[in-house]
């Protein structure tokens, strides 16, 4: 299995391939900001393009956020795409596009709506190319491939019942503000939680999902990960003492931007990893200098996890 966390610059992009199957999960940002004057960062669909896929079998949306949803527009027209899953109902995205935020919300709420704007578009298109389109939900598992499945543990049926009553308000009501300014503050923790696992390797991908907002009645399922995506581009509330010492954890790797915008890649987070397994490695998709955690001065446009029998393997792609 080979796992690349594509250098989008702060968000988040993720491939798994595995015998012939690929699963694309998330897009990393739309915005031109994000990569101009940035050698090493890539828009994903640019990314994908120049390895040569020619199909997604599973696009996941892990939740609607700009910085996860953005680039997954331009994707379909790179390559086919099989299937895809979202945690909530794609019924509730056509019934309604009414969208109506003052101009006055925070710019957080505004990238929201574009976001949400997008998963609209994109959930037409597939209805348009008659591409399957399905809820990922706590509890789910997967077979991705031979020998590698996929388990889904959050968001919770109520966090996912109460995000999508936000939705159906913000589609459908006249002034759509209130509800907005609700679903960007709580729709970090309606992103799926997800646990791939495939021959000794268990990778958590997180999205945003913080370990606050973990059930205690998953915990088990934690205990054999060693491979972790950190949640929320490793901002102070990415980490738990708690839950953390409970993984047997060899690789961390962060999708933050080399600017820590929003103070993510927080150096008190490492200071606690390296504390808890001081023999991890610590991985940043968009870092060249991070001393003392990371160095690689040459940059990347991608990191990938060669994993197999033999251990993990990593790859800085150039």
């Amino acid at each position: 299995m080979e796992v690349t966390f594509i250098n989008v610059g702060y968000g988040d992009a993720i491939l798994v391939e595995s015998n012939g199957f690929t699963l694309l999960l998330d897009g990393g940002s739309a915005l031109t900001g994000e990569f101009k004057d940035f050698p090493f960062r890539i828009p994903a669909a640019e990314y994908i393009k120049q390895t040569g896929l020619s199909k997604i079998d599973l696009m996941i949306l892990s939740h609607i956020h700009e910085d996860h949803i953005g680039g997954l527009e331009a994707i379909f027209d790179q390559v086919s795409v099989g299937e895809i899953r979202l945690p909530y109902d794609p019924a509730l995205f056509l019934k309604g596009t009414t969208l109506a935020a003052a101009r006055s919300v925070p710019p957080s709420v505004h990238l929201f709506t574009s976001a949400l704007l997008a998963t609209i578009r994109i959930l037409e298109l597939a209805k348009h190319q008659a591409i399957p389109v399905k809820v990922l939900q706590n509890g789910d598992r997967i077979l991705l491939s031979s020998g590698i499945e996929l388990d889904v543990l959050a968001p919770s049926f109520e966090t996912k019942q109460s995000f999508e009553n936000l939705l159906t308000e913000a589609l459908t009501a006249e002034d759509s503000t209130k509800a907005l300014l609700d679903l960007d503050r709580t729709a970090n923790e309606s992103s799926l939680l997800l646990k791939v696992s495939a021959e000794n390797t268990a990778l958590l991908l997180s999205a945003d999902h913080c370990p606050d907002k973990w059930s205690p009645e998953f915990f088990s399922a934690l205990q054999n990960v060693n491979v972790l995506k950190l949640p929320h581009h490793g901002q102070k509330d990415s980490i738990s003492e708690e839950v953390f010492s409970k993984m047997p954890l060899t690789h961390v790797i962060t999708t933050a931007s080399s600017d820590r915008r929003y103070h993510s890649a927080n150096p008190e987070v490492y200071n606690t990893l390296l504390r808890l397994h001081p023999n991890v490695t610590l991985l940043f998709t968009d870092e060249r200098d991070y001393p003392p955690y990371f160095q690689n001065p040459d940059g990347a446009r991608a990191i990938k996890l060669v994993i197999d029998s033999r251990g993990i393997h990593t790859e800085f792609i150039r």
